[in-house]
This record gives structure tokens, C-alpha cells and sequence, in this order.
């Protein structure tokens, strides 16, 4: 197996765990599922969706590459590289169509599956550089995000980002 198939089975796999992702929280609300999958259908809420399912695909592909053998450097920078540019990806080009189309799941899916390809292109790049031994300050990073999709889960902010339309509020249901 080669980098660039681990790549298109990422992207697909990406693309799958999307949509059991967005049900986690639904289907086990609790403190713990209330960080890492979304709690409303706000466009915030939606970003933890591209976020996690990056990091934990990330992981299950590790786990490919080392069970084929699959040479790679820099694995920890591409994870968090990934993570952060698919959802400043997505935010730059959905917010505009939404603005000017307001919500539409066609559009939403699809760049979301754009999004994944996107990350998947700038991962292949990554893994290919020479080694950069930057392990520790990902792991950190991931660890900051987290806590600011706890903290923006538990007390959102009042703007667009964190209204869900279609229940009309603001972060956790009752």
C-alpha cells in the first residue's frame, strides 16, 4: 500500500464517520460526548465534526500505515495541520454560501467532502517533508482545541456561528 492510497481511503473514511459523528451526541448525551460531537445543529457545533473525525481517522490511518509499512515523517503536525486548516477551509467558503443561501445540506455535504479532500492533500505534503521531531507542541495544540470546543460547547457565544436555527438557541439543549 502507498501514501496516496491511504490517502483516498482517508478521505472516504473521512467522508463515512461524518455522518455517524453527527448522531454521537443525540444517540449518548453526556459531558464527555458533549466535547467531541456536535450538540446543536449551530454552524460552530458542525466544526467539531471536520475536527474530530480528522483526528480520529488520522489515528485509524496511523494505524494503516504502520500495519503496511507506509513510510511517513511528521505525523503529530500533519493531525493538528489538518484538523485546523479543514475548519478554517470549510468556514472560509461556507459562510459565504450560507450568507447568501442560507442552510443548504447539499452544499454543506459537499464541502465537507471538499474539505476532506483538501486536508488529505495538504497531509500527503506533510508526510512527505523531512522529518521536523515536533511532537509535543500538536499534542498541546490538540489538547488547546478541545478545550475551546468545551468551553464554546458550554458557554457560546450569541452570533451566527452559535445559533441553531433549527431549534432556535444557543449551545446544549434541555
Amino acid at each position: 500500500m502507498t501514501l496516496k492510497k491511504v490517502k483516498i481511503i482517508n478521505v472516504v473514511m473521512f467522508f463515512a464517520l461524518s455522518f455517524l459523528w453527527h448522531f454521537m451526541y443525540e444517540w449518548f448525551p453526556n459531558f464527555f460526548t458533549a466535547i467531541f460531537f456536535p450538540v446543536n445543529e449551530s454552524i460552530w457545533e458542525h466544526m467539531k465534526i471536520i475536527f474530530g473525525v480528522i483526528v480520529f481517522g488520522s489515528l485509524i490511518s496511523l494505524m494503516l500505515m504502520n500495519k503496511f509499512k507506509v513510510k511517513y515523517n511528521n505525523f503529530y503536525v500533519e493531525v493538528i495541520s489538518k484538523a485546523v486548516f479543514g475548519v478554517i477551509f470549510y468556514l472560509l467558503i461556507f459562510i459565504p454560501l450560507y450568507k447568501w443561501l442560507g442552510e443548504n445540506m447539499i452544499i454543506s455535504i459537499s464541502l465537507m467532502l471538499i474539505t476532506y479532500i483538501f486536508v488529505e492533500l495538504v497531509g500527503y505534503k506533510i508526510l512527505k517533508l523531512n522529518e521536523m521531531n515536533i511532537k509535543v507542541l500538536p499534542i498541546i495544540l490538540l489538547v488547546l482545541c478541545y478545550i475551546l470546543f468545551t468551553l464554546f460547547t458550554y458557554y457560546p457565544r450569541h452570533n451566527f456561528l452559535f445559533f441553531d436555527e433549527t431549534r432556535l438557541l444557543y449551545g446544549i439543549p434541555e
